[in-house]
């Protein structure tokens, strides 16, 4: 693993990215959130180190009123405004995201259609699975996109989780059209089955029997249906 470039303003310490914290003196570092990706930064940046976009005002922040599921008895604090609000862990910096906040945040990615967004590496951890910060029941764990390689933890009613550092990769994903190519890909898996299941059938015997102009209606009415 390549030493992150990153260094503690006090001690002088290596910082891993993302980190909201010097791992050896303790001292907080990265604060700044990139409005854009919400990738860290350290306060003194002017680029985002996620995305590379400018980084504008500070990302405001208010009290949640959710325990992070992955430290317990942390506080979540809200950052963003409005529809754009994330809850976010001062601690371990995760994030729990809505539904509604995750699919508005992936359409202004998207939208973007750069497709030019640096792949984030990720970081390997042991596998827990998550309470729901608002429900407490234990989310499952999902491949974001089936091919992103990030994986979540989702509750179906409320949001998803991300540890430290994946919404940015999750955005990046979307903005270089991996989501739109994952959709495209399982959108021709299923033509592909409706295909085998009508082929099986209903198959067009050209060499015993003649296909007459009506057969051939039915048969096309047929396979739009099952479609």
């Amino acid at each position: 693993m390549e030493e992150s470039p990153l260094r503690c303003g006090s001690c002088g310490g290596a910082l891993p990215e993302n980190a909201p914290s010097c791992p050896f003196c303790s001292v907080t570092v990265a604060t700044r959130r990139c409005g854009s990706c919400f990738h860290r930064n350290l306060p003194s940046a002017v680029h985002c180190s996620g995305c590379g976009r400018e980084l504008r005002a500070k990302v405001p922040s208010s009290a949640s009123k959710r325990e992070c599921p992955a430290c317990e008895m942390v506080q979540l604090v809200l950052v963003g405004e409005g529809a754009r609000a994330v809850e976010e862990c001062s601690r371990c910096g995760g994030q729990f995201v809505g539904h509604d906040v995750l699919h508005r945040l992936c359409e202004e990615r998207l939208q973007l259609g750069t497709k030019q967004a640096p792949q984030v590496p990720g970081r390997l951890g042991p596998v827990r699975y998550l309470p729901c910060p608002d429900c407490q029941k234990r989310m499952n764990r999902k491949n974001f996109g089936e091919r992103s390689g990030v994986v979540v933890d989702v509750c179906k009613d409320h949001g998803i989780w991300l540890d430290t550092g994946e919404l940015p990769r999750v955005l990046a994903f979307v903005e270089r059209g991996g989501l739109t190519e994952s959709t495209r890909r399982k959108e021709e898996a299923k033509r592909e089955a409706h295909r085998k299941t009508l082929a099986e059938h209903f198959p067009i015997q050209h060499a015993h029997v003649e296909s007459s102009g009506d057969g051939d209606l039915l048969l096309d009415a047929l396979r739009a249906l099952l479609s």
